[in-house]
């Protein structure tokens, strides 16, 4: 909470918490530790959420995921949660999921000292039981803390699927959070709007790196809404700038 962490700041600040002079990574630990908590104060949010991209493992994540270990033991056990999501391929051959991929990035993060309270398994294709209890096992986590999450057909989706699964009633219970039923009827509306047969909307869009869909993401998805409003249904013809004059 902001109230725990201003108290974390003023140590900080005071040099209560040991950083060597000369060693780089304590410098940078300790200076996103006190971004982090900045958002919390400034914000005055009760939960703040904060991803660590990339990949475990990879050099240039080392100090994020040293900040967020140390963060635990700066605010407290009870106050901080740690959800890592990891990938769980599906080999065609045996027609089978495979979780060793999930076993091994969660002994990377071990390795460095975190122990992840909950598993988010993306995948193309559904887990059964038999894997959340191989998952959870070997994983050390509960059951119900590993979350399948397959590939949706639209992106709006995933937080309903999410809630189904009951990765928000588990966080509120780690977290000590007063929580109920959510009410997530406009979300489910808005879902079942997209899902709806709508006519098209063809709509030209002109750049340099349409080879690159993420480039004009945000493009995108305004054109998207725009059309849900509407009621019509995008469809986006890519056009290369470089090719547009070319005969």
């Amino acid at each position: 909470t902001g109230q725990v962490y201003s108290e974390v700041i003023a140590k900080e600040r005071r040099g209560d918490f040991l950083g060597g002079t000369i060693q780089v990574i304590p410098h940078i630990t300790n200076e996103i530790k006190h971004r982090i908590g900045r958002v919390a104060v400034e914000t005055r949010a009760e939960v703040v959420i904060v991803e660590v991209g990339g990949t475990v493992g990879d050099i240039e994540g080392l100090p994020f995921l040293e900040s967020i270990r140390q963060m635990r033991k700066d605010v407290g056990r009870e106050n901080v949660l740690y959800v890592h999501v990891t990938y769980v391929p599906y080999i065609q051959a045996t027609a089978e999921l495979k979780s060793k991929p999930t076993q091994h990035s969660v002994m990377e993060l071990r390795s460095v000292g975190i122990q992840p309270d909950i598993i988010v398994c993306r995948s193309d294709h559904p887990l059964n039981e038999s894997l959340k209890d191989k998952i959870s096992l070997f994983c050390d986590v509960e059951k119900r803390a590993v979350i399948p999450l397959v590939t949706a057909d639209n992106i709006y989706k995933v937080p309903l699927i999410l809630e189904e699964a009951g990765l928000g009633q588990f966080i509120a219970e780690r977290l000590a959070l007063p929580g109920g039923e959510p009410d997530l009827a406009t979300w489910q509306e808005l879902v079942a709007e997209i899902d709806q047969p709508k006519p098209d909307l063809r709509i030209g869009v002109v750049g340099k790196y349409v080879a690159l869909l993420d480039a004009y993401i945000s493009v995108r998805e305004a054109l998207f809404h725009a059309a849900l409003a509407h009621g019509r249904s995008l469809q986006i013809e890519w056009v290369s700038s470089e090719d547009l004059e070319k005969g």
